[in-house]
């Protein structure tokens, strides 16, 4: 079965702006002498906390409820002592559903009677019961069906349709609720002519958010029901009595509407479709409709690929016998919206974007990550990536024309749309869309800005992968990777880090009603916004005011110090001249507000260099900043070639690091300044930034001094730079990291880029399920015809070889060499001295069962694993050998409705372990395990393909 709308009741949850605190939440809101209307007046000044409606009698509490909003009882959703005694009262669970079904009776269009606050209690209730053995009654299919008398209530009442305000929201709430519980036929017919007057009346009510959000509601709650919350016997009970339920949903489907405010609509119709059509009376009419779907709507549009993945995980086939193959659609599909490539620096940057995005707008946005970049290594100090051999080797930027296109980012990649952009460190990519002004408050380059800190963050600063590793555990960062993108967003060439106006603008309308500490925000969560500009605001005010602090922070954080983490967040968040400072630079934020701008490249970055010497170039940079040691290196781009020169300066007698690098930053900025005043343009293009502090044995203090700029393509012999444009399809494989792939009859091969950044012996290992009739063959980026490497041992079904390396990059390419074969999946490993030493697994099929689990393997293993069309769930087993507290991470890097759960041997009923902390995309919990065998259960609750990563390891 899979599990309750946990997202659907997270995002209710209040923001942490509308937490309050203990002090805050009243305990005495009911009294005796007050009239209805003071009551009501009361209570919605009120909050209230759970131990307070612990206190008061069934009557009293049910009469409190139907007064006050939901958001006024912070702790709806949260597991502790005073919420497990709320709950485990079965009697004052049953009173709210009395309550509920007695309102349900007598709600008015304009009166809703209590039940949107009675639905989100109880919800509270089914959500944590979930999650929670002391409350696990609440769960059990047979106490779910103590709500169908208040669903019959609701939905029997006449005002029970789309109309008002209030009528929406019940409906709406409805939906919800249901998605919670459980569902019956007889509720389901009621249910039907609120779905009938939404299809018979799109026109109206599509334009209508609440009536649309009531209709959706509706249709993901008895769907979430139908598909995931009968048994066998009740869904054959149901099959052939629901069809007037059904009906307007498969007319949505057929006739849908396709316009970019409706579309929505349209793709859930057709998803519901497909997923709902075996309840239909005539099994086949769905498939025969999303059959036609397939011909009616755009080729590539969203209802195009939502009807295709239905067809090919519901049906196997369309209504006419032919297979989908929707791997060969995501790649056409890809370069449908997706034309474009534009490589930078040999290879290290690649651009994949829409069609209507220009030449200069790419490179503007590549010269804008220099200005990034520098002002970043400047900050933390370090220009040495923390991994080697990671995916973010070579960076890869996607561009979608529009908001609107952006959308199909999760049919061609698997990730979520529902932000304005977003970096996935595991793959090196990023993800966003151009904009107007109209639709969005941030330019692309400033989104592009703020998603390329999070690449120099993984990269340079934060070690592991992202939200791995006990420093991304309890919510420490945040405020550190979100407010530092905003921060670093400001770069400029020559003046520093700005404040954005655009972001000072948010905090300058939150004031009135936002009051953050520095404290607040040190602890900052995801969930609402407001934190990303404040956290800005932080490190601004440390920047600008306070660097030792920032400094000792960033320092901790790439020593991976966690305790010593803790310790500067628990000591900073009690010092009061830090708060005073903070506060201080709040204001002066909003004061300057008219005066501030957004930092962008100039377009000195966009004019044709002229031709010079480069030599004369290098000797320049070297004589204005007064270096030693002096190394260039040289990198082709399309239109252009970039230098990078190193070298060695040494100041005057150190006063301090702290002092050494205000003075130094200054000195920075003014070698660019100066080395512009010169007569070449391509002075104008350099960036540079200074890293690895020391004072020398006479006391004076030396940076390496870095600088990066733009040369004339005609300028010195080009060396040919092999593929510059890599195969659009092109993976990246890293030492000791297995990735799978597929070949096939129509897909004979398949390549893998491999950076290696040191001389070492590589072995290389492929495994597959027949083992015959593929291999693999390895290439040195100098010569892409001829093979260096290939298998010179079998052992069972795998094929092995090893090669020397040099520090340079290589390419392994799977193949096969016979035809008319099948699908031949294949795991590749590449493992050498640079490789991770963690240990890593990949999971592999069929491992749908405890009998066929892949393990037994040992606490501290690392699990790379997918999830793909009908496949939704893999199991592994785990040997403990002597009683230890572990830690279980999950991970998803594509795909987002996939959780886990761990079970003794003992007993495979009831769980013994499920994610306890949600960060982000990483769900994890610790658990105390005793010697014996354990299985654990990663599934998929929705339906999509989904990648992840699973990590087990002791506390």
């Amino acid at each position: 079965a899979g599990m309750p709308i946990a997202t659907q009741a997270k995002s209710t949850l209040p923001s942490p702006s509308q937490e309050p605190s203990d002090s805050q939440i009243g305990h005495t809101p009911v009294q005796e002498n007050m009239s209805k209307q003071q009551l009501r007046q009361a209570a919605k000044q009120e909050k209230y906390s759970i131990s307070h409606l612990n206190t008061l009698d069934n009557s009293e509490l049910v009469e409190l409820l139907k007064e006050i909003s939901w958001t006024q009882i912070p702790e709806l959703f949260t597991y502790n002592d005073d919420t497990q005694e709320f709950y485990e009262d079965r009697e004052r669970v049953q009173a709210i559903i009395d309550a509920l079904q007695e309102s349900g009776k007598n709600f008015t269009k304009d009166d809703e009677l209590g039940i949107h606050t009675y639905v989100e209690v109880l919800r509270s209730g089914y959500y944590l019961g979930y999650y929670n053995d002391e409350l696990k009654y609440l769960m059990e299919p047979k106490y779910k069906q103590n709500i169908i008398p208040a669903l019959q209530s609701i939905t029997s009442n006449p005002n029970f349709s789309l109309g008002t305000k209030t009528q929406n929201e019940i409906i709406s709430s409805t939906g919800k609720l249901i998605s919670n519980t459980t569902v019956d036929s007889e509720t389901i017919g009621l249910l039907s002519k609120v779905m009938e007057d939404f299809n018979d009346n799109r026109d109206k009510w599509s334009d209508d958010r609440e009536a649309s959000e009531a209709f959706y509601s509706v249709l993901q709650g008895v769907g979430y029901v139908l598909i995931w919350g009968v048994n066998d016997s009740e869904r054959d009970e149901l099959k052939g009595s629901i069809d007037a339920f059904l009906d307007p949903i498969f007319d949505m489907a057929e006739n849908g509407d396709t316009s970019a405010d409706h579309v929505w609509l349209t793709n859930n119709a057709l998803y519901y479709t497909g997923k709902l059509g075996s309840y239909y009376s005539d099994p086949d009419k769905a498939n025969d409709i999303l059959t036609k779907a397939m011909k009616t709507y755009k080729k590539w549009s969203e209802p195009y690929f939502t009807a295709a993945q239905q067809i090919e995980e519901t049906y196997g086939e369309d209504a006419n016998g032919n297979k989908i193959d929707l791997e060969e659609m995501k790649k056409e599909g890809k370069k449908h919206y997706l034309p474009q490539q534009f490589t930078f620096d040999g290879g290290a940057v690649v651009f994949k974007t829409g069609d209507k995005l220009t030449e200069e707008q790419v490179e503007r946005l590549y010269w804008a990550s220099k200005e990034v970049k520098a002002q970043f290594h400047r900050v933390i100090g370090n220009d040495k990536e923390l991994e080697s051999g990671n995916p973010d080797d070579v960076l890869t930027i996607v561009i979608y024309n529009t908001p609107d296109e952006y959308k199909m980012n999760r049919f061609l990649y698997g990730y979520d749309t529902d932000n304005g952009g977003i970096y996935i460190e595991g793959t090196g990519t990023f993800f966003t869309y151009d904009r107007t002004k109209e639709q969005s408050i941030y330019s692309l380059e400033e989104l592009f800005r703020h998603e390329f800190v999070h690449y120099l963050q993984g990269r340079y600063e934060v070690p592991g992968m992202w939200g791995r590793g006990e420093i991304y555990e309890n919510s420490r960062l945040p405020w550190y990777e979100e407010g530092g993108a905003e921060f670093f967003a400001g770069a400029t060439r020559t003046e520093g880090i700005k404040p954005r106006q655009s972001v000072v603008g948010n905090i300058r309308n939150a004031s009135s009603y936002l009051d953050y500490t520095a404290a607040d925000m040190m602890r900052a969560k995801y969930g609402t916004l407001a934190f990303y500009d404040y956290s800005f605001a932080l490190q601004y005010h440390m920047f600008k005011n306070d660097f030792a602090r920032l400094d000792k922070i960033n320092d901790t954080i790439r020593s991976n110090d966690v305790s010593a983490y803790d310790d500067l967040i628990e000591d900073f968040s009690r010092d009061r001249a830090l708060e005073r400072g903070y506060q201080e630079t709040l204001e002066e934020l909003i004061d300057q507000y008219e005066e501030l701008d957004v930092p962008l490249v100039s377009d000195d970055y966009l004019q044709k260099v002229d031709v010079t010497s480069k030599e004369e170039v290098y000797r320049q940079i070297a004589e204005v900043a007064s270096l030693t040691d002096v190394k260039t290196d040289e990198k082709d781009s399309e239109e252009f070639r970039s230098f990078t020169l190193r070298g060695v300066y040494t100041g005057g007698a150190s006063q301090g690091e702290y002092q050494d690098w205000q003075e130094m930053n200054r000195l920075t900025d003014g070698f660019l300044k100066e080395l512009s005043d010169l007569s070449w343009n391509g002075y104008d293009t350099v960036t540079s930034y200074f890293t690895n502090y020391r004072t020398t044995k006479d006391g004076r203090f030396a940076y390496d001094v870095v600088f990066h700029g733009k040369l004339a393509q005609e300028d010195g012999s080009e060396t040919e730079q092999p593929n510059p444009n890599p195969d659009p399809e092109e993976s990246s494989i890293s030492l000791g990291k297995p990735i799978t792939g597929i070949i096939h009859p129509q897909k004979p091969s398949q390549e893998f880029r491999l950076a290696v950044k040191s001389a070492q012996q590589l072995q290389v290992e492929m495994e597959t399920k027949q083992g015959d009739g593929v291999a693999w063959l390895v290439f040195h980026e100098s010569d892409r015809e001829n093979y260096i490497s290939y298998p010179t041992k079998r052992e069972g079904n795998k094929l092995i070889g090893s090669f020397d390396a040099k520090p340079g990059t290589y390419y392994v390419t799977a193949y096969t060499y016979r035809t008319g074969q099948e699908d031949q999946p294949f795991t590749l490993l590449v493992t050498g001295e640079d490789s991770p030493q963690e240990q890593l697994y990949q999971e592999s099929e069929s491992n749908d069962s405890t009998e066929q689990a892949n393990g037994p393997l040992p606490i501290g293993t690392t699990v790379s694993g997918d999830m793909k069309g009908n496949d939704w769930q893999d199991i592994f087993a785990f040997q403990v050998d002597k009683p230890e507290e572990i830690r279980i991470s999950l991970n998803p890097q594509q795909g987002q409705g996939v959780t886990w759960m761990l079970f003794h041997e003992g007993n495979q009923d009831q769980p013994v372990a499920y994610p306890q902390e949600i960060e982000g995309n990483l769900q994890s919990a610790h658990y105390q395990v005793m010697p014996g065998r354990y299985y654990l259960y990663v599934y998929k609750y929705q339906n999509e393909d989904v990648m992840y990563t699973v990590e087990t390891k002791q506390r």
